[in-house]
Parts: structure tokens; sequence; C-alpha cells
């Protein structure tokens, strides 16, 4: 009866990890500059990529704003570590994990990576998407392979390849911004200069992207491209 009762107990034991696991947890995304001060911005005007980037794209850094509505997002917990933020095309607004501590590469990461976003789903036209996309298809990186693995919606796939791509911007990939002219022939040779002649893509990235449903902020109704998440990297 013991040897029963004890098999009983593991049993229940393991049904109630089961469901702990299931279940998932909460991770919440608040905007970058909560909790932060002004760290985000000052690595905005610092770093020249984040600065050239910044200065084109999002001269005010509406993007690092303190307004905006916090989200959550249910994941497992072995996902929770490698999401470092998200972007919220609904809000235009970046987002960083309520859990996490940030060294300054990490915060350096999350904005390019989510900055990325903020281009791809406002300033690339349909035209400059399908250039890209072939330039990458000529021209593949590692972190492509991840992108594939981590992201089961393949409507991500293509601002995800991007993000990753401007997060471990290669030479040739600065390049291409300007021949899609994305970016001005100044802007591609201040951002070449400050890259090393080698930069390759880590053999595994850390996520970064937009929440898989984030809710709409007040008196908005974001477009089916949120459905694209962009969660944090590495």
């Amino acid at each position: 009866m013991r040897f029963i009762g004890s098999r009983l107990a593991i049993k229940a034991l393991l049904l109630l990890l089961l469901a702990g696991i299931l279940a998932g947890c909460n991770t919440t995304y608040i905007p970058v500059c909560w909790g932060l001060g002004n760290k985000p911005k000052e690595l905005s005007r610092t770093d020249t990529t984040l600065m050239t980037l910044f200065e084109h794209f999002d001269k005010d850094r509406f993007t690092l704003r303190l307004g905006g509505s916090s989200f959550e997002e249910v994941m497992m917990p072995s996902e929770v570590k490698y999401h470092l933020g998200a972007y919220r095309p609904d809000t235009k607004q970046i987002y960083r994990n309520l859990y996490r501590e940030y060294n300054d590469r990490e915060l350096r990461d999350l904005l390019v990576h989510e900055l990325a976003h903020h281009i791809w789903f406002n300033y690339m036209s349909v035209a400059q998407r399908d250039e890209w996309k072939e330039y990458l298809t000529k021209n593949p990186n590692s972190a492509q392979t991840m992108v594939r693995m981590a992201y089961p919606d393949p409507r991500t796939w293509d601002t995800e390849d991007f993000a990753f791509a401007m997060q471990y911007a290669r030479r040739e990939d600065i390049k291409e911004l300007n021949a899609i002219k994305l970016i001005s022939d100044e802007e591609c040779a201040a951002i070449l200069k400050s890259l090393p002649a080698d930069a390759p893509v880590p053999a595994k990235a850390e996520a970064t992207s937009p929440p898989k449903n984030p809710p709409a902020a007040a008196g908005t109704q974001p477009k089916r491209a949120a459905s694209a998440i962009t969660m944090d990297n590495r």
C-alpha cells in the first residue's frame, strides 16, 4: 500500500509540473525607456549604426517614448530567456522585457533589431522589400536558419530576416540598403566606417520580435502585419 501511495504521489507531482509547463508564463513588455532612463536615447546618439538609422527614420526618437500601454505574452519558460524585447506596429514603439537586465551590448542589439522592424513596417515599399528578399536569397546569412526554427509563422520570416540582418550587419548588407535607396551614400559610408572588416552573424542569435497577437492601442486597429512578431535576440 505504501508503494502504491508513493507512485500516486509521484504521478500527481508530475501532472502538476506538466500543467505548469503547459500553462506557460507571462512575460511583461514595457516601453523600453521605462526603468532605463535616458540610456536607450543615449545609445541611439552614440552608436554609429543606431545614430544613423534613428536620425534618418526616427529623428524625434518617437519609438523610444515613455508613453504606450504595456502588454503580456504567454511563452513557455524555455522561451522567455531568448526574448529581449518587441516592436508593436500598432503603437510604433519599442518595448523591453520587464524581467531582464541588459548589458550595453544587449540593449544595443534590442534597439537595432526593433528599429529595423519599425523601418520594415513603416518605411519600406513593396518594391524595396522584394529587392531586399531577392538580395538575401543570393546572399544568405546564418540567422535565417534560426528564424525558421524559432518563428513558427512564415509570415514573420521576412521582417525577422531583415531585423537580424541589421542587428548583425555585414558590410554587404549595409551596401544593399544603399542600393535599394533606403539610406543615402553618406549614411552608408558612416555605418561602413564603424563596422569591423568582417562581422559574421553568430551561430545562435537571440530572438527579438513583436508579440504574436499584440493588443491594439486604445482607439486603433493593429495592422495584420502585427501578427508577424519580432522578439529580441540571442
